[in-house]
């Protein structure tokens, strides 16, 4: 029993690496570019606001980088980082965080799901009946 939980433990560090490095992601994105638009040495509301529309657009802003140019063109998006609209920004990229986000779970869960599978030491702790106990 020992190494199932070990197995389960390794697939909850998994899952929760890959989302902490999303949220990382995000926020090297957002520091990169900057906190300070308009480069006055201080940081107002318009910007604030500016910074948290730009962490929950990053599955947008990835799409866009990662999507070629003549691809964007036949939607009729310009060659930018960004979208234009900071609206449209948010309500494509929400989805795209949920889509993210329960895929995790799904993985997690399905990671547990094939350590249970797989006894450790390769014997069969399951009887003639799937899922009943040998006696």
């Amino acid at each position: 029993m020992r190494a199932g939980t070990v197995t389960n433990t390794t697939a909850h560090w998994r899952c929760a690496l890959l989302n902490t490095g999303a949220i990382l992601a995000a926020f090297y994105v957002v520091i990169r570019e900057g906190w300070d638009l308009d480069a006055d040495g201080l940081l107002c509301l318009k910007e604030l606001a500016l910074v948290l529309v730009r962490l929950l657009a990053f599955p947008v802003h990835v799409l866009l980088q990662v999507t070629p140019a003549p691809v964007l063109a036949l939607f009729g998006l310009p060659d930018a980082p960004w979208p234009p609209s900071a609206l449209l920004a948010v309500a494509l990229s929400l989805p795209l965080w949920g889509i993210f986000v329960i895929g995790g779970l799904m993985l997690e869960a399905w990671l547990e799901l094939a350590a249970e599978a797989s006894p450790p030491g390769g014997e069969d702790r399951r009887g003639p009946i799937r899922g009943m106990p040998r006696v």
